[in-house]
């Protein structure tokens, strides 16, 4: 059988969705991977995403690649005649993906507490910034936002000449994307056990919390630590120095194994570009070292001269072959590494392009493109990104009937602006 034939999981399950830019259209991307339904809903001016590296009139690199394989139709939710579509919508749909501020919910019609009203089996995901509680929860924001308040930022976050540059890609938008699917078909699977739909709750901030797991943590072992580390902080502070200095002196003090991030578990240059080692366990440390040549450091101490010597040693021992050289050394001695790729090059890598992790699609405007595929695949489902990126509000029409509005009542929405159909010849 193959993979074109295969059933989707997914498959006659219908989902709206009411979001912008990355993160829940991200979701709405891999449940389309799994043959769902997925209708976007976007406004009069369309998804914010679509003049980001425009390609043409409404239509970008972003949108093309965060939304594959939906359906578009545009809404002016501010419209009261838009209530009988959104309703429409809810009653159509086994899953509602919404993504507004808290605020905003019960302004358009679209909060769980009415939509349950019209259809009780819906699960129903709110997505917000920062949790549907505490004093801020109010409040909008971005990927950006949540890398500074998760402290995860402070780790991962790009060095600057006076403060650290946000991460890019958007970790925490495209996290949420899967901590969403998944918390949808969980919802799903307990709609099959008993029948009921349910109001799902994620955020950027608690995914950006939960992808630095291995770093939030408190015990009280550590108090000693880090009332030392506040003060020590407040010092370099105050004297003006940098993030980097800040950052390496965070990771002195409290980041495990700080050393094997100095040595053993990063990117290096060599002679022709950089390359990517990874090993973080005793027995690749000596593989390391039997595969270079580099004499092993006495101790983990980053803060060691010795240490910093060794560390001084690779970095120019890297520098005097080039990244293939290194990659069938260290590959031969058993270390874990790999090409250092820019996107480019990223999507013309074969091993990539083999799993299915590039795809080629074709978009009915400005031709054909790739982008990433599933990231993962299934034995016996399909998996897969099945089409492009939909034009904007080319399915409005097709939408709106299959939902249960007549001609006559559609015809009267386009009128009075409240939907928006262009659809395409």
């Amino acid at each position: 059988m193959t993979e074109q034939a295969l059933p989707g999981v997914l498959d006659g399950i219908r989902v709206v969705e009411f979001a912008q830019n990355a993160a829940i259209p991200h979701c709405g991307r891999l449940l389309a991977g799994l043959g769902a339904d997925v209708v976007k809903v976007e406004p009069p001016d369309g998804d914010a995403m679509r003049r980001l590296a425009a390609l043409a009139d409404m239509e970008s690199r972003a949108y093309a690649l965060i939304n594959p394989g939906k359906r578009s139709i545009a809404i002016d939710l501010g419209s009261e005649d838009a209530r009988t579509v959104i309703d429409a919508l809810f009653a159509w749909a086994d899953v509602a993906l919404v993504a507004f501020k808290l605020p905003d919910l019960a302004r358009y019609g679209i909060e769980w507490e009415h939509a349950r009203t019209i259809n009780p089996r819906l699960v129903h995901l709110t997505h917000t910034a920062l949790g549907p509680g505490g004093p801020d929860a109010e409040f909008g924001g971005y990927d950006v936002l949540v890398q500074g308040r998760s402290g995860v930022g402070f780790v991962m976050n790009r060095s600057g000449a006076t403060a650290p540059q946000p991460t890019r890609p958007a970790v925490n938008d495209f996290g949420s994307g899967f901590s969403a699917a998944f918390a949808v078909m969980a919802g799903l699977r307990h709609r099959d056990q008993t029948g009921q739909g349910q109001r799902i709750d994620t955020s950027l901030l608690g995914t950006a919390m939960s992808l630095g797991t291995p770093l939030l943590g408190g015990f009280p072992i550590d108090d000693q630590q880090i009332t030392e580390l506040d003060a020590d902080m407040a010092a370099v502070r105050a004297a003006g120095l940098g993030f980097d200095t800040q950052r390496d002196l965070y990771e002195t003090k409290v980041q495990a194994g700080g050393g094997a991030f100095k040595l053993y578990f990063r990117h290096y240059q060599t002679s022709d570009g950089l390359i990517s080692l990874a090993g973080l366990s005793p027995g690749l440390f000596d593989k390391f070292h039997a595969a270079t040549g580099i004499n092993r450091p006495q101790s983990g101490d980053t803060t060691d001269p010795a240490f910093q010597a060794v560390v001084a040693e690779a970095e120019q021992t890297f520098t005097q072959r080039t990244t293939a050289e290194w990659l069938t050394i260290l590959r031969q001695a058993g270390y874990p590494c790999g090409p250092y790729n820019m996107p480019h090059e990223a999507l013309r890598d074969p091993h990539a392009i083999e799993n299915g992790y590039v795809v080629e699609l074709e978009h009915p405007v400005f031709g054909s493109y790739r982008a990433t595929g599933m990231p993962f695949q299934m034995e016996k489902s399909s998996a897969t990104v099945s089409g492009p990126s939909p034009s904007f509000a080319a399915h409005t029409r097709q939408v709106l009937d299959e939902v249960g509005l007549d001609d006559d009542l559609v015809a009267g929405l386009i009128a009075s602006g409240a939907v928006i159909d262009r659809a395409l010849d």
